[in-house]
């Protein structure tokens, strides 16, 4: 990925860790993180391709709290004290309202939900004692409007919105800002858990243009790249941002504008 000069060195002698680093948004923030010096843990439950620079990669069920808990021990011992915590990772599936099972909604709402709570909180104490922190959580624009057919998705991007909220208000005074941003349709699409009707994820994109582009809907006329959003967690996880704290930055190329 091609940086920015002005973006370099923004992250210079800090921390990360990055959850869902393995694809899409978090793929690119680890990239951009990387670039403006940061030393990055990268997480995913799934095996990740090496980087371009060198960083360290994990894999972890972050809907086992007890896993979730062990790992922030084992990336301190190996990388450092966490300085900036990006809580990137998600699922998301489609089901008929009427059909929706509980252990389906448990598992949403766990990934999407618990996971970037506990982590949260595992990081916090640290962060607090040390007197810095920066922790980023990645919602959605589905988190702010109803759709039918993703109601786990969205209420636990709903919840992890108020989170973020709650998260900075109780950690006020304390040199750790939290914040989220909310992106709307990205040209990286998402892995869905299960069948959503379109044989592969280019018809699921060409579905999207459909609907939102050609009805215009979306002042932007396009669904936006993973290095897009990734550009405003690296802001928000800066030093350059001394003030932003409790925000959800949509960035929906004006999605949410024409509702």
């Amino acid at each position: 990925m091609n940086e920015s000069p002005r973006t370099s060195g923004l992250l210079a002698g800090r921390t990360a860790l990055v959850t869902g680093a393995a694809q899409g948004i978090g793929r690119a923030v680890v990239e951009r993180f990387l670039t403006a010096g940061a030393r990055v843990a990268a997480v995913d439950i799934k095996a990740i391709e090496p980087f371009s620079a060198a960083t360290s990669n994990w894999r972890c069920d972050l809907s086992d709290i007890g896993a979730l808990r062990r790992l922030v021990e084992d990336v301190r011992e190996a990388v450092g004290p966490i300085d900036i915590l990006v809580n990137n990772v998600a699922i998301i599936r489609e089901d008929a309202l009427l059909e929706l099972t509980y252990e389906a909604y448990r598992k949403v709402v766990a990934v999407n939900l618990d996971s970037p709570i506990f982590l949260t909180l595992a990081v916090a104490p640290e962060m607090v004692r040390r007197g810095y922190g920066r922790i980023v959580n990645v919602s959605s624009v589905l988190g702010t409007y109803g759709s039918e057919r993703t109601l786990s998705y969205g209420v636990a991007k709903a919840g992890l919105n108020n989170a973020t909220k709650s998260l900075a208000v109780g950690l006020s005074g304390s040199g750790v800002l939290v914040n989220a941003v909310a992106p709307g349709f990205l040209s990286v699409p998402m892995k869905f858990e299960n069948d959503t009707g379109a044989e592969t994820v280019e018809e699921e994109l060409e579905q999207f243009e459909r609907t939102y582009v050609e009805s215009g809907r979306l002042p932007a006329r396009r669904a936006a790249r993973a290095d897009e959003v990734a550009a405003q967690i690296a802001w928000l996880g800066s030093d350059e941002n001394s003030y932003v704290t409790g925000h959800v930055l949509v960035v929906d190329g004006g999605l949410t504008a024409t509702f």
